[in-house]
């Protein structure tokens, strides 16, 4: 489900000219950018159907408990929860999930074993609704199968008959490359690499997870390691999806009908030329924020979820996310239509992101700046060092300084700036620019407006966040986000509500008229 966002400013910034620090002029046009290759999936099995055959059952995530049990699973024993990769506090309570245990509105088991005879799985469970309810009247949305298991039950993923012990290259070719693939120590569980290499090793100390991934819980994953003498051999398959599953969406009714503003955007001929530009390379092609949604579908990405909904006129919703090939991305999306609502097809996206651990895709934004980067490579690309630490301010409005936030100044840039902050596992750079774009201003109805609290786009509206992560200090994430500034004329909206008011008025009346004159006639 899109979570919808109203907006209290509610018009289009169409572009006459553009100040400094603000949306590049190659955004609104009625031509169309350079593009590049589209980088293809190379398997051809679609698991993010999550359907499975377990035993002598064909099974779909998300699953009710009751039809496990009713096949014979059933939770086994209670389990500690296992993370190698958080210290936890000596004082923090750790919740044991068991066969009686109840989970709050939102909220995920751990993995918890349940067995059918000698055969035992994993499994994860989910608290879709609103209220407590207990493990057992739950949704079981992840699967999980391990080869140390003695008596691992048959379990195929697709026609290629994907299942523990299948080899690596098997699962490349069946599936194509994955959304990345994760590196860790047997020993301590330590994450000593994340990347998207098209064959890996395997040693005593370390197993590979390849990722196909469509968010934090809609993915599948095969564990890679040696199984007796069978190198690169699954050992481990866990498949999680915790919504319904796509289904093709018929959008050619929406797309008939084109908004006068989808016909001005235009694509960049060139990469931006510092980091207040928002044009940039993704997956082969160039782009500048906003992005038309349809200009995307063009160009190979296809509907996750999100993609039914109607967005009213001039509001922004977050949850539409898409999919090319094994990787998929979350997009905020703005209708900028000033006459009707429209599902996301007819809306522009106004953020974009890239990941290492998904969307691992191919960008490529200033000065060659991209995933992996170093910081040191960053902060050349800048162009400028240091100046000062970035003072913060807490509730009482007194201005202190902060050791681990610092400031950046953009030359030859007003009102620009870029802050990084230091944390304990990433370094943030965030390029923030004002919303100084030209307006228009539009009359909306009040009713129109809505929650006036619930604008998630925040105060700042265009920024350019880039996470480094503290050990390696390479770049680890990208997200963009460019959604222009709307107000509202509230005196031509009042003016517009009073004339509606005064035909409506008069309408009555002349309908009055006309049946008292009917009543005469027939009277006569």
């Amino acid at each position: 489900m899109i979570k919808r966002i109203t907006v209290f400013l509610l018009a289009v910034a169409l572009l006459l000219s553009v100040p400094a620090c603000s949306m590049p002029d190659a955004i609104f046009s009625d031509e169309i950018g350079s593009e590049g290759d589209q980088n293809e999936a190379t398997g051809t099995a679609d698991i993010y159907g999550f359907e499975f055959k377990m035993g002598e059952f064909d099974m779909q995530l998300p699953e009710k408990y009751s039809a496990l049990s009713a096949r014979g699973w059933k939770i086994s024993e209670a389990v500690e929860p296992a993370d190698e990769e958080q210290a936890i506090p000596a004082d923090t309570e750790i919740k044991v999930y068991t066969a009686d245990s109840v989970l709050e509105p939102g909220e995920y088991s751990d993995y918890l074993p349940l067995s059918s005879g000698d055969s035992v799985i994993n499994a994860r469970f989910y608290n879709d609704g609103r209220g407590q309810k207990a493990i057992t009247d739950c949704n079981v949305v992840g699967i999980r199968l391990d080869a140390e298991y003695e008596n691992v039950p048959e379990f195929i993923i697709q026609k290629d008959n994907l299942s523990v012990g299948s080899r690596y290259d098997v699962v490349i070719n069946s599936c194509g490359k994955p959304t990345y693939i994760e590196k860790k120590l047997k020993s301590t569980g330590e994450t000593v690499a994340i990347n998207d290499v098209k064959f890996i090793e395997t040693d005593e100390d370390t197993v590979s997870t390849l990722y196909y991934k469509l968010t934090d819980h809609a993915l599948v994953s095969f564990g890679i390691d040696k199984v007796g003498e069978v190198e690169n051999a699954v050992v481990t398959v866990t498949i999680e999806n915790d919504t319904e599953p796509y289904k093709p969406y018929d959008y050619s009714k929406e797309i008939k009908y084109t908004p006068g503003n989808i016909d001005l955007y235009k694509g960049p001929n060139l990469l931006g030329k510092q980091c207040t530009d928002f044009a940039f390379k993704y997956e082969g092609h160039l782009y500048t924020l906003p992005i038309p949604v349809r200009r995307l579908l063009a160009d190979g990405w296809d509907f996750v979820s999100g993609y039914g909904e109607r967005i009213p006129m001039g509001t922004t919703a977050d949850g539409l996310i898409m999919r090319k090939g094994n990787q998929s991305v979350r997009l905020m999306i703005h209708n900028f239509d000033t006459k009707y609502a429209h599902t996301a097809v007819n809306c522009y996206a106004v953020s974009m992101e890239a990941c290492l651990t998904g969307p691992n895709v191919d960008i490529l934004l200033f000065k060659g700046v991209t995933l992996g980067t170093s910081e040191k490579d960053l902060v050349d690309a800048f162009g400028k060092d240091f100046v000062k630490n970035h003072p913060v301010v807490d509730e009482e409005g007194n201005y202190t300084e902060n050791p681990d936030s610092f400031q950046y100044e953009i030359p030859d840039m007003t009102d620009c700036y870029i802050n990084k902050t230091v944390g304990e596992d990433y370094i943030v750079y965030s390029c923030v620019m004002p919303d100084d774009v030209p307006i228009i201003e539009l009359p909306v109805s009040i009713t129109d407006i809505g929650d006036i609290g619930a604008d998630m786009l925040g105060d700042v509206r265009k920024h350019i966040d880039i996470y480094v992560t503290s050990d390696t200090h390479l770049i680890y994430k990208f997200y963009l986000q460019n959604c222009p500034e709307y107000v509202v004329d509230e005196n031509k909206i009042i003016e517009e509500q009073m004339e509606a008011q005064r035909k409506k008025e008069k309408e009555e009346w002349e309908k009055l008229q006309k049946e008292k004159e009917e009543a005469e006639k027939k009277k006569g």
